[in-house]
């Protein structure tokens, strides 16, 4: 790891509650899952350094903390943990999050709109 990607230690964030969330989303319906077929690295950051990263391999069903095991991500999200968390809560629209720049998208930014499904949190009342 160079100096630029050296990760700053932060013992639990939280958006680790999102993916937490997502993980038990993902083990309870993994065909869904699976039927986005892409793998997602997220970069969390706080006071504008990153400091922790989410991979959600969604060609296999798996989701973890760190790096894609064996590969590469085909669509990278950097975003810092308190927007996380907002869009995950509806705070923060994902579309207007990027538009602002605080949401920043590499690689395949169509795939994104696949997650949408996956990430809601359940039924609306």
């Amino acid at each position: 790891m160079t100096a630029s990607t050296k990760l700053v230690s932060a013992p639990s964030l939280e958006s680790d509650a999102i993916f937490q969330k997502i993980i038990d989303g993902v083990k309870e319906d993994p065909a869904k899952a699976k039927s986005v077929n892409g793998i997602f690295l997220y970069e969390i950051t706080k006071d504008g350094k990153k400091v922790k990263e989410w991979t959600l391999d969604l060609k296999k069903g798996e989701v973890y903390e760190g790096q894609p095991k064996g590969g590469k991500a085909d669509t990278t999200l950097t975003v810092s943990d308190s927007d996380m968390v907002d869009i995950a809560f509806g705070k923060l629209q994902a579309q207007a999050a990027y538009m602002r720049g605080k949401l920043k998208i590499k690689g395949n930014i169509m795939l994104t709109q696949k997650l949408v499904p996956l990430l809601k949190s359940g039924p609306k009342l």
